[in-house]
């Protein structure tokens, strides 16, 4: 039992590697087929596409909000806004079925049910935090989502748009991913039995570790000069300037903190607080939102 679950452990490590051009796949397609239900684009609260970045978690970031020169007030009415708009989705939603239930077809049918409604509600969000936002705010919010983003962004229909990405570069984009999911399935295909054979043997399995990630990051780095060498010369330097000042900031620093030593699930905190507690732009202490 030990053993399997290190090695289910190993293997969701190794699948935080696959490539954000793959992850960036219409429609949340995930390496090895399948879909996630749920879509939506920027703004949304995680969406079906797996590299998206939402205003939601750009705004959980204390750095980020500082950055952006965001107000207390607004992310008090960002979160109020958000709050009462999935409230209302909720209680629109009705009652779940049992999906065991359910048939195949019955699931599809329901699974796209899901997906639209969550992409009315994403729109909702998105025109709130519009409309709660000054220009420079969003324009700088969209700028870092980008530098996150990174290449992953160029597989994105608002962004293609923007670049003017041609049919044929829409092409070779898909061209390139599938290439990578199916060099990403290679490497996975025999890591289960590798793992067998090692017989629990950590270091050994820590340098089986080391290995796949090297392999994936230089798949990654491969697929990604290759979008972006599908480019012309403009919309590289449209793109690199869409991103504009560089700030420093991991996908790391997005993630909800717990206190240190804390599980999930244990502990109690006071009514109407949440984990994370820390400064606000401006210096002042506050709650983290939670958007």
């Amino acid at each position: 039992m030990k053993r399997f679950k290190f090695y289910t452990l190993a293997v969701a490590m190794m699948s935080l590697l696959i490539i954000p051009a793959v992850q960036a796949q219409p429609g949340g397609q995930r390496p090895g087929g399948g879909q996630r239900p749920g879509g939506g684009q920027f703004g949304g609260r995680g969406g079906g596409q797996q590299n998206n970045i939402s205003i939601s978690q750009l705004l959980q970031s204390e750095k980020v909000r500082a950055e952006a020169e965001i107000f207390d007030e607004q992310v008090q009415e960002i979160q109020e806004a958000v709050n009462k708009i999935r409230s209302e989705a909720r209680a629109n939603q009705g009652e779940r079925p049992n999906f065991r239930e359910l048939t195949d077809e019955q699931r599809r049918e329901l699974f796209e049910k899901f997906r639209k409604s969550s992409e009315e509600t994403q729109k909702k969000v998105n025109a709130a935090v519009s409309d709660i936002l000054l220009p420079p705010q969003l324009e700088r919010l969209e700028e870092i989502r980008l530098q996150l983003l990174g290449t992953g962004a160029l597989l994105l229909e608002p962004i293609q748009k923007k670049l003017k990405i041609s049919d044929t570069q829409k092409a070779k984009f898909e061209e390139i991913t599938n290439g990578t999911r199916e060099k990403s399935q290679e490497m996975f295909s025999g890591v289960r039995e590798q793992f067998q054979q090692l017989g629990g043997d950590r270091e050994k399995i820590q340098a089986l570790m080391a290995e796949i990630r090297e392999k994936m990051q230089a798949v990654q780095k491969e697929a990604e000069e290759k979008i972006v060498g599908t480019l012309t010369a403009a919309q590289k330097k449209q793109f690199e300037g869409m991103k504009g000042k560089p700030f420093e900031i991991s996908r790391e620093d997005l993630r909800p903190q717990r206190p240190e030593g804390q599980r999930p699930g244990q502990g109690q905190r006071p009514q109407g607080q949440r984990p994370g507690q820390g400064q606000r732009p401006g210096g002042q202490p506050g709650q983290r939102p939670s958007l």
